[in-house]
């Protein structure tokens, strides 16, 4: 899987951490889009040697062909890698004390955004769609009072399980949190006595 404290800010005192990804049915128009990169050149060919095979007769129209056919299948091929590492790298990671996003833009570039359960006041759940009803995929919204007032999370599975479990987890951090801050004004009171 992946160590914990080499995520960002790691936390010496987090265990568990759940990562989540979006639906896997978020892959297929890339799937769907490859298909017909990889199609184009092979349908160009086809429609060549039925309609105009004397164009391709010759070596050097056909190395030409090759070569073209080649390097779109290539650029094809890098679309399809680019928007597959998007998919695989953006992540959202849940711990027992914090939520950390990291959307990946392009292979070089991503945004790394935490936020700490205990200022969750709300999160909801929205499945929109047939689609989504029939294959329990949605959209994960969590509010806090902070600057960033909304998280999204977009498609992601069963996204009423993950949000109860988002409440739960901040419900506990809030607990806890709550007696440390009690424990340090009791501190700090008794010290200035």
């Amino acid at each position: 899987m992946f160590d914990l404290h080499h995520l960002p800010g790691a936390d010496l005192h987090e265990q568990n951490a759940v990562i989540h990804r979006r639906h896997i049915l978020t892959l297929i128009p890339t799937l769907i889009s490859a298909g017909l990169v990889c199609a184009i050149p092979i349908g160009i060919y086809m429609y060549l040697m039925a309609m105009q095979p004397d164009v391709l007769s010759s070596e050097i129209s056909r190395a030409v062909f090759i070569m073209s056919a080649s390097a779109f299948f290539l650029f094809g091929w890098l679309f399809s890698f680019i928007l597959f590492m998007e998919y695989w790298l953006d992540v959202f990671i849940v711990t027992e004390r914090r939520i950390i996003d990291i959307d990946q833009i392009g292979l070089f570039g991503h945004t790394v955004s935490e936020l700490r359960l205990y200022r969750i006041q709300d999160v909801t759940a929205q499945s929109r769609g047939i689609l989504q009803s029939i294959f329990s995929y949605g959209d994960i919204f969590i509010q806090t009072a902070a600057e960033t007032e909304r998280f999204h999370f977009a498609k992601m599975p069963y996204p009423n399980k993950i949000a109860k479990e988002i409440m739960e987890l901040a419900e506990s951090d809030r607990k806890v949190n709550l007696a440390s801050a009690v424990e340090e004004i009791s501190e700090t009171s008794a010290g200035k006595k």
